[in-house]
């Protein structure tokens, strides 16, 4: 009989150390956006910090979608950082991905 392996996090790497960092706690932020507080693994380096784990890119559209929810079409690979140029950021663009306001 074999047991089924628990699924894997994403693993962040302690910023300053370069360790590997334990999520201690997280919290939905919103429905695309997860709040996750991290601690270094290496006791003499010891850094905690808090990151974020975020949808960005719809890569095959749900059969249940939400109609609050927009998010951008893509694919699972981004090109290589030396193929282009990314665009500047511009503050009177809508964000990539919105979440309606979901009190109403």
């Amino acid at each position: 009989m074999t047991t089924a392996k628990k699924p894997r996090l994403p693993g962040i790497h302690c910023p300053h150390c370069g360790d590997r960092s334990i999520v201690r706690s997280s919290e939905q932020i919103t429905p695309i956006v997860r709040e996750l507080r991290l601690t270094c693994d290496n006791h003499e380096c010891g850094h905690s910090f808090v990151a974020q784990l975020s949808v960005i890119r719809t890569v095959r559209p749900s059969a249940r979608p939400n109609p609050k929810i927009h998010l951008p079409s893509g694919e699972w690979k981004l090109p290589a950082a030396n193929e282009n140029t990314p665009t500047p950021a511009n503050d009177q663009d809508p964000p990539a991905a919105v979440v309606d306001d979901m009190s109403g």
